[in-house]
């Protein structure tokens, strides 16, 4: 998936939803296939238009594996780290309700996802 994905929730299921499309991770073969809107997405937008939300509280999430061996409290470090230097740098805060403005908003998540998945590969992790 291209890093700039977004997650979308339908009954307990995670979609995602990227370059007009939607995928699932499927584990029979090892990665994710394209598959059809959840529930009433009847459709997916068109071109240039944003995702139907879903669930607006549910932000695209970054998926880091460790290259390095690193232990799990030593992820959990790193990646509350890197979410709070986002957070510094783009002045988005995921953790915060959406107040997203019409014009930008998307731009600002955007921007915050590139700040945290730059500092997680500075700190050696592949991001997805």
């Amino acid at each position: 998936m291209p890093w700039y994905y977004d997650t979308f929730w339908w009954n307990n299921i995670p979609y995602y939803y990227a370059d007009d499309m939607y995928y699932q991770w499927d584990n029979d073969v090892g990665e994710y296939q394209a598959v059809d809107p959840p529930g009433n997405l009847s459709s997916v937008p068109p071109q240039g238009s944003s995702a139907p939300s879903v669930n607006p509280a549910v932000a695209a999430t970054l998926f880091a594996y460790p290259k390095a061996g690193q232990s799990e409290t030593q992820q959990k470090q790193d990646k509350d780290e890197c979410r709070r230097w986002a957070t510094s740098q783009t002045g988005f805060d995921p953790t915060q309700p959406d107040r997203a403005t019409p014009k930008g908003a998307g731009d600002s998540r955007q921007g915050y996802l590139r700040a945290e998945a730059a500092c997680l590969e500075g700190r050696n992790y592949s991001v997805r």
